[in-house]
């Protein structure tokens, strides 16, 4: 990819954060705005079932975190020094993939793009197996081995019928949660293991 200077690399990274924030405070705010709604039983696209606030407020949240996950992917494509990073691609995708269920109703196969987003299952391993730094950080691994368990669960949840019908608000924000924890494991560890910010945070400690 274009060559991306290690600040702003780093600050693309850092972009980790904020999708699971984002997107929570979004869902929550937009639930409050469509009557009848509940988080525990119903998804948060079916917002986009109904014309209104709580659909421009899924929408934001959708685009917004979308668009965190492409800025964090691109960092972490820079990261790994590699031409061609396939973690990062999935990442990019799935990016993509949200930002399209800020763009078209539930219902619509354009959704989520036709469901790619589910490259997301993979995208944290083999992140990780593309970049030694990431997998010599045990926490990021450790991370990833608990991101990538719960990715398969819950489709198999989903597969099998067996996700609950009266709770699957709940389990798709719990699964989705966790899925946005690996690039905000990864932002902070890479942010934290900066050799200018140890010495930055040494000094402030002095």
């Amino acid at each position: 990819m274009a060559k991306i200077d290690t600040k702003t690399m780093k600050t693309m990274i850092s972009a980790g954060i904020l999708p699971l924030p984002w997107f929570i405070i979004w869902v929550t705010i937009g639930g409050m705005f469509m009557p009848g709604y509940s988080w525990i039983s119903q998804h948060a696209s079916e917002m986009t079932l109904v014309p209104g606030t709580a659909n421009i407020l899924l929408k934001i949240g959708a685009l917004g975190t979308g668009v965190f996950f492409i800025l964090f992917a691109l960092g972490l494509w820079r990261y790994s020094d590699r031409k061609i990073s396939w973690g990062a691609i999935c990442w990019i995708v799935f990016g993509f993939s949200m930002v399209s269920n800020g763009i078209w109703n539930m219902g619509d196969p354009k959704h989520g793009f036709y469901a790619i987003g589910i490259l997301n299952i993979v995208a944290p391993a083999l992140s990780l197996a593309e970049n030694r730094k990431l997998a010599d950080d045990r926490i990021v691994y450790l991370t990833t081995i608990a991101v990538s368990f719960s990715a398969i669960l819950y489709l198999w949840l989903n597969v099998t019928g067996n996700d609950p019908e009266g709770y699957r608000g709940i389990s798709q924000r719990l699964f989705s949660s966790i899925n946005s924890l690996w690039p905000m494991v990864v932002a902070w560890r890479v942010i934290a293991n900066d050799p200018m910010q140890i010495r930055a945070d040494k000094n402030r400690r002095a």
